[in-house]
């Protein structure tokens, strides 16, 4: 691209949603795919010019007339085009014709995050979810369940509830399948939120430490208001809250099924880990849109580790001169409890889930030595089955975060 960025040169950007500027900085971003990236003032007046259509030079006149300097426009460029705001017909020459191939069809994007959910729904049709009648139904449903569980010992869940079946096979299946289940309308709660903005998520599988999780990637929120974020944002731990209530008014009214407990079981632990704010979720996109952040958790390994290299002598490796001084004091606030959450993760991880699991796929492996005919040996078979998939599954995401990164 830089072999035509003479001054007749004009740039084709898709179109950009620029945001209202906090201290200092817009969020600028496509929403139809979701990504964004926050510039201080000449980035954004850069990205006006350039989307008006005016040509380079006079990009570069208007920028010196304002800012006493000649923007370094190829490394900007290149910036911008990393992030996919440029048209594959991102420059054109002298009169208009295309300077890298006459006639290049627009961009496909061909590196979206998942699937697209709800993207062919009309936002009226979900909007009566952001209804002031609705907002009483969420904040009740946040206010009962803790209530009940409170006032109500009996209705607190135990790690009992767990067993729903008395095989250990058929049980490992069925808490899976009620598990998963549970996610996707968490995460469709997401998207239908998410929807009735008049944007789109999208679902995929990931990870959050050593956890394999589905999310729903909705980076194109932030084309609204903040305010207006925290909905979709919270609407997977509103969905959660309001299935518990009524699990819970069920055992009250004398409903005590084994599911109606596992089912409460394990919502519990879901919003329990929504609050693990040194990992992406729930709440710490709560936590980064109140407080007005970037990438607090990206920001923060980059400076964690800077503060290593000094430590052994070194210089840092990562330049954190853009990230604002009032994020980079909270990011001091906020590394010793992401650095000790993930620690106390690992630790338990290794002392209590890995010899538990280590102990069942011993006793799998020995089901095996049984007759073919046999329970046990189905059992051993189904559970090793099982164990395999989820760990194909974490290898794979692995793998493909470690692609995209690089």
């Amino acid at each position: 691209m830089t072999s035509a960025l003479t001054d007749t040169a004009v740039v084709r950007l898709h179109p950009l949603h620029i945001g209202e500027s906090e201290d200092g900085v817009c969020e600028v971003g496509r929403v139809d795919t979701g990504d964004f990236v926050e510039l201080p003032a000449e980035g954004v007046d850069l990205v006006r010019w350039l989307g008006a259509g005016l040509p380079l030079g006079e990009v570069r006149r208007r920028f010196a007339d304002r800012y006493g300097t000649e923007p370094d426009l190829a490394d900007f460029l290149d910036g911008i085009a990393s992030c996919g705001f440029l048209r594959v017909d991102a420059t054109t020459g002298e009169g208009g014709e295309a300077a890298n191939g006459a006639g290049t069809p627009p961009a496909v994007d061909t590196d979206r995050r998942g699937i697209a959910v709800l993207a062919n729904l009309p936002p009226h049709r979900v909007s009566w979810l952001l209804a002031p009648p609705m907002r009483l139904l969420y904040v009740g449903s946040w206010l009962t369940v803790p209530l009940l569980l409170v006032l109500v010992p009996s209705l607190r869940p135990t790690p009992t509830d767990a067993f729903l079946l008395d095989g250990v096979l058929a049980n490992a299946l069925v808490v899976a399948m009620v598990a998963w289940m549970l996610v996707l309308l968490h995460e469709l709660a997401h998207a239908a939120t998410v929807r009735a903005l008049g944007v789109t998520g999208r679902l995929s599988i990931s990870r959050r430490l050593w956890f394999l999780v589905a999310q729903t990637e909705m980076s194109a929120v932030r084309s609204v208001p903040r305010r207006r974020r925290y909905a979709p944002y919270l609407a997977g731990l509103t969905w959660d809250l309001l299935l518990m209530a009524v699990c819970l008014v069920l055992q009250l009214a004398g409903v005590h099924e084994r599911l109606v407990r596992g089912v409460v079981y394990t919502l519990t632990l879901s919003v329990v880990y929504q609050f693990l704010v040194f990992m992406r979720t729930d709440v710490y996109y709560v936590l980064g849109n109140w407080l007005r952040l970037g990438d607090l958790m990206g920001d923060t390994r980059r400076w964690l580790a800077n503060q290593l290299r000094r430590l052994v002598g070194r210089d840092p490796g990562h330049d954190l001169g853009g990230v604002p001084a009032r994020e980079l004091r909270i990011i001091r606030w906020y590394a010793p409890f992401y650095l000790l959450g993930s620690l106390a993760v690992t630790a338990a991880l290794l002392a209590l889930t890995v010899p538990a699991m280590v102990t069942m796929i011993r006793l799998a492996v020995d089901g095996i030595d049984a007759p073919a005919d046999g329970l046990a040996f189905w059992n051993g078979v189904g559970f090793l089955a099982l164990v395999a998939l989820q760990l194909a599954t974490f290898g794979w995401v692995l793998v493909t975060e470690r692609r995209t990164a690089a």
